[in-house]
């Protein structure tokens, strides 16, 4: 009413929080039957993101024109075919991811199947795994304004290491000359403090100039809606391919414990922290505390209206692929049939729990912890047929770490080098 009288012809609302733009008022000019004497405003109003009332601020201030047009639509379409896209992307990954994972079994023979930078998860990981994410969310939501440039530069620099990973050995496939050509090398310091290897070959380089460009890309558009989620959702794609590669449960015992842990962390952080915070930390940190800035640590599919995505985090796609691809590397060891090993029911456990979590967030409109849902989706199953095939001990002491390969590489190995 007061921009109204005020002789405004549009009134912009900025929220402190990420969402789409809403129409808030505006109508025909009627008599408030609980006010008397006061009127119902004419102006049509909207509300913004805080990063949108920014822009819009500065492009006022450079005395930029700005119009706005009001269009109803119907969304419901266009949010369930998202929450289709991004399930999919999802159980993509987590396939992907596990194939890729197993490299060493499928093709015993090839060189660059066999990684040395396997990393094997231990029984007590889920608790290390609990303390270091509480103390991470705790400061994250007291410091976001600060931290959330350094999770943005964190994340920009895994696409240095994903190109490297995924970019070099087809350039060098490609060009052997490349690999057995050097193109630098770094101090003996700084290589160790950069975590990174003194020799670099021409291809190394190359791709190394590729995950530049694609992190700078990154950093550049990271909020335009046109671009900055599929920069992102690369880089995230590489991160989450790798850590499926190098980071490997040795049996089902360490693979619960871990999920278990997680699955009350989240929890927690959603659903109690309000009691604590006042506000559900998780849902806070992931939108970006306000700051107008995005937490990166998500895949991002457009959905319905403009500026407004689905997200998942990149840990409830990363967690139970874990799993999954364990699950896929006994199957191989013990030649189970397709639909008759743990794979296939725990890649169908995962995608249901997928279901069920965009399922309870369109009919709560609250954010959800998917590990709610994606842990029994796939420990339920896998329990299940490790029962019915009484194999229970035996995946729950197994040990598919790299250190000790597992009973029946050998065989795989030697029948691969006699189809060569």
């Amino acid at each position: 009413q007061q921009a109204e009288d005020a002789g405004a012809s549009l009134l912009i609302v900025a929220s402190n929080k990420e969402g789409a733009i809403t129409g808030m008022v505006g109508g025909p000019r009627r008599r408030r039957r609980w006010l008397v004497g006061r009127w119902t405003p004419r102006v049509p109003a909207l509300m913004v993101s805080k990063a949108a009332g920014r822009r819009i601020s500065l492009s006022l201030g450079r005395g930029e024109r700005l119009s706005a047009d009001f269009l109803p639509r119907d969304t419901f379409w266009s949010e369930v075919c998202s929450e289709i896209a991004t399930a999919a992307l999802a159980v993509g990954l987590v396939v992907l991811g596990a194939f890729q994972s197993v490299e060493d079994l499928r093709r015993p023979a090839a060189p660059s199947s066999h990684r040395d930078d396997v990393v094997v998860v231990e029984g007590h990981s889920g608790l290390h795994f609990v303390l270091f994410g509480s103390t991470m969310l705790v400061a994250l939501f007291f410091l976001m304004r600060y931290l959330i440039y350094v999770l943005l530069v964190v994340f920009a620099s895994g696409a240095v290491s994903g190109a490297v990973a995924f970019l070099e050995p087809p350039l060098a496939a490609l060009c052997p000359s490349l690999r057995r050509t050097r193109a630098f090398r770094l101090p003996a310091r700084l290589a160790s403090w950069m975590g990174l290897a003194e020799e670099h070959s021409c291809s190394d380089a190359l791709a190394e100039f590729a995950g530049c460009a694609l992190a700078a890309l990154f950093l550049v558009y990271r909020n335009d809606d046109a671009y900055g989620w599929l920069l992102q959702n690369t880089i995230a794609t590489m991160l989450l391919l790798t850590i499926q590669s190098t980071v490997r449960l040795p049996n089902l015992r360490t693979g619960t414990a871990l999920l278990v842990c997680t699955f009350f962390f989240d929890i927690f952080w959603v659903f109690v922290s309000p009691l604590i915070f006042k506000k559900s930390v998780m849902i806070e940190v992931a939108t970006g505390g306000g700051t107008g800035q995005s937490v990166p640590m998500v895949l991002k599919v457009p959905s319905g209206l403009p500026g407004q995505f689905k997200i998942l985090g990149l840990g409830d796609i990363a967690l139970p692929g874990l799993l999954i691809s364990m699950l896929l590397r006994h199957d191989l060891l013990r030649r189970s049939r397709r639909l008759r090993g743990y794979f296939v029911a725990g890649l169908l456990g995962y995608a249901i729990g997928l279901g069920a979590t965009f399922l309870s967030l369109f009919l709560t409109k609250h954010g959800q912890p998917a590990l709610l849902f994606l842990v029994p989706g796939t420990l339920l199953p896998t329990f299940v047929i490790a029962w019915r095939k009484g194999e229970l001990r035996e995946l729950w002491t197994a040990s598919y770490g790299p250190e000790e390969p597992p009973e029946g590489y050998e065989e795989l190995a030697d029948e691969a080098a006699k189809q060569d």
